[in-house]
C-alpha cells in the first residue's frame, strides 16, 4: 500500500506536471474512507501551503444525487481553494495547464464574516456573506480510469482554477433559485441554467462544516473560520456539463469566459 507521502507527492505531481494518475483506491486496493479522504486532503492542503500557496476560499461538490451516486458518496463534498487559482475576467489560460478540462459556471459567495457549524441555517449563512459573483471554475480532471467519490475528495474534488466576474452584488432581498447564468463563447451561447439547480438554493450547499477529525457533518452549511475572500462557493450540478469538455486543441489558448448575471422571471 501506498504511503501518506507517496499519495501526497502523486496529488503535487499531477498538478504541477499536468498529467494523469492513479486514485488511491486503485492503488491501495480498497476505498478510502471518508475520514481518510478528508485527512490525505488535509495533508495535501498543508503540503501546498509549506509550498508557497494560500488558502483563498472553498468549494462545494457533488451537489446533486446524480453525481452522489456515480462517485458513490451520499452528501456534497468540499475541498479548498488557493489563492494562485483565482483568475480575473478575460484572463487567458493556457489548456496545456490542464490534463482533463472542464468548465462549471458557478456562483461565488464572498464571506463578510467567519460562518462555522453545525447546525447553521440557510439564513445564517445569507447573513453572513457579503456578496456574490458569477464565477467560472476550470477543474481538472486528474485520474485515470474511474475514481470513486472518496479518490476525488482526498486529490481536492477537480479544483484547479476559478474565473471570478462582474462586480460584488449583495444578496439581501435576492432570491438566488432565480438567478440565471449564461454562458457565451465567441458571441454564442453554449449554454444557461439557473442557481435553482444547486439543491433549490446556492445557500444549501454552500460548504460543509467539518470537525478537527476531518469527518463531514452532513448537509451542514457554512464556511469555514477565515474564510474571507471567496468563502465558499457551490458548484453547478455535477451530472451535466455546460459545454465540451476540450473547448480549443491542445496548445492554444483558453480565454476566459464572461458570465452575465441575469433574472429569471
Amino acid at each position: 500500500m501506498a504511503s501518506d507521502a507517496e499519495l501526497i507527492a502523486e496529488f503535487i505531481g499531477a498538478r504541477t506536471e499536468h498529467r494523469a494518475h492513479t486514485p488511491p483506491s486503485e492503488r491501495q486496493g480498497q476505498p478510502l474512507s471518508l475520514a481518510e479522504a478528508y485527512r490525505l486532503q488535509d495533508v495535501l492542503r498543508d503540503a501546498l501551503v509549506r509550498r508557497g500557496e494560500t488558502v483563498t476560499g472553498w468549494k462545494a461538490g457533488f451537489t446533486n444525487r446524480g453525481a452522489q451516486d456515480a462517485y458513490q458518496v451520499s452528501e456534497p463534498v468540499c475541498a479548498f481553494l488557493l489563492a494562485s487559482s483565482v483568475l480575473p475576467s478575460g484572463a487567458e489560460v493556457p489548456v496545456a495547464r490542464f490534463t482533463g478540462l472542464a468548465v462549471e459556471a458557478e456562483v461565488a459567495f464572498v464571506m463578510g464574516r467567519d460562518l462555522a457549524g453545525p447546525g447553521v441555517t440557510a439564513s445564517a449563512a445569507a447573513d453572513a456573506v457579503k456578496g456574490a459573483q458569477p464565477a467560472l471554475e476550470l477543474v481538472d480532471f486528474r485520474y485515470t480510469g474511474k475514481a470513486l467519490g472518496t479518490d476525488v475528495i482526498a486529490e481536492g474534488v477537480f479544483a484547479k482554477s476559478v474565473v471570478l466576474a462582474g462586480a460584488l452584488t449583495p444578496i439581501a432581498g435576492l432570491d438566488l433559485a432565480l438567478e440565471g447564468l449564461v454562458w457565451e463563447q465567441s458571441g454564442r451561447i453554449m449554454a444557461t441554467n439557473t442557481a435553482a439547480e444547486v439543491m433549490g438554493n446556492p445557500l444549501n450547499s454552500s460548504g460543509l462544516d467539518r470537525q478537527p477529525s476531518g469527518l463531514p457533518r452532513s448537509h451542514a452549511q457554512g464556511g469555514r473560520p477565515g474564510d474571507d475572500r471567496l468563502g465558499v462557493r457551490p458548484p453547478a450540478p455535477e451530472g451535466r456539463r455546460d459545454g465540451p469538455r476540450a473547448l480549443h486543441p491542445a496548445g492554444r489558448r483558453l480565454r476566459a469566459l464572461r458570465v452575465m448575471r441575469a433574472h429569471t422571471e
